[in-house]
């Protein structure tokens, strides 16, 4: 029954995108599909694609592939199967809308949801038409301190104003109550390697 969609990928490649967008799959309570990361997998550029989004955030994460034989898509649980150092690749294959991932001995399945991805590139493109202001070169891990050490304020929403004046100049994160003196976090920006 069915045709069989395969691709394979890096394990450490694999492992990546998926941390890197397992924060971003939403609770399912606005719609099933966040639940999911999307991939897509595009054979003539040998590229994959995973997308996680909730309401507020969207996270893309590309990686190449080792091969596959057609473009395809899929819909994966950020839980996938244990990858070490010793794993040099993960297999994906689809068959009667199952998705199996195999690392090494483990295979994992997920049966794909129903439904339409949503259409990120249509939003991401309306973005991207506006003229943008500044873009600033900054140290990930600099500003991810910065915002870790921002504490809750009478709610469980950590806000940060965060204030950007040029690509030279540090960007000052400001936080804390209405009407009180305002926490600040300063990070030197970095220089952008096509500058």
């Amino acid at each position: 029954g069915g045709k069989k969609l395969k691709a394979k990928i890096c394990a450490g490649e694999f492992k990546r995108i998926i941390d890197n967008t397992k924060r971003f799959v939403g609770d399912g309570t606005l719609s099933e599909l966040m639940r999911w990361t999307y991939l897509e997998i595009d054979a003539k550029e040998k590229v994959i694609r995973a997308t996680a989004l909730e309401g507020h955030r969207i996270s893309i994460e590309y990686a190449e592939l080792v091969e596959a034989d057609e473009s395809f898509t899929c819909y994966i649980r950020p839980t996938i199967p244990k990858i070490t150092k010793r794993d040099n690749y993960a297999e994906l294959e689809v068959s009667n809308s199952r998705l199996y991932v195999q690392v090494g001995e483990s295979i994992m399945g997920y049966v794909q949801p129903e439904g339409q991805y949503y259409p990120v590139d249509k939003i991401l493109k309306e973005y991207q038409e506006k003229e943008k202001m500044i873009t600033i070169g900054i140290n990930a891990k600099y500003l991810k301190d910065a915002l870790d050490s921002i504490s809750t304020y009478d709610s469980d929403k950590k806000m940060a104003k965060i204030d950007i004046y040029d690509s030279v100049s540090p960007v000052i994160i400001r936080t804390g109550r209405k009407g009180e003196r305002e926490n600040l976090k300063i990070v030197l920006p970095a220089r952008l390697r096509d500058d």
